[in-house]
């Protein structure tokens, strides 16, 4: 994931060509960081690169049907009785937790102010 921050952060944008190498680098680091994360968190796997070779059709890919799909997988692999770690989109998991399980949240949604609410409900 760091050669990815690295060709990012490199990236002049001076041109429509390099923004959108800036964007396509951006969305790759968020889809192996945040939505399809693994166990290590330092490596995105390969397979999602085809998936921003059609940069205007990205926005018409099911990608929270997806990241369901993968936290749902997670979640039963996880269920396995030697499995240590758990991999996914945790945020997902944790934003569900706090929504329908309020007696286990540490902060209630009544001491939230309304903008910190809707930010984890995105």
């Amino acid at each position: 994931m760091g050669w990815i921050r690295c060709i990012r952060d490199a990236e002049p944008l001076d041109t429509e060509e390099s923004i959108r190498r800036y964007v396509r680098c951006q969305i790759f680091y968020l889809l192996g960081s945040t939505l399809f994360a693994d166990k290590s968190t330092a490596y995105t796997h390969v397979k999602y690169l085809p998936l921003l070779r059609d940069f205007e059709r990205i926005h018409t890919y099911s990608w929270g049907s997806a990241c369901l799909a993968h936290l749902y997988r997670a979640l039963c692999r996880t269920s396995r009785y030697d499995t240590k770690k758990m991999d996914g989109p945790l945020n997902l998991l944790f934003v569900w937790a706090w929504e329908r399980m309020s007696c286990i949240a540490l902060v209630s949604k009544q001491t939230l102010p309304p903008a910190k609410i809707l930010v984890a409900m995105r």
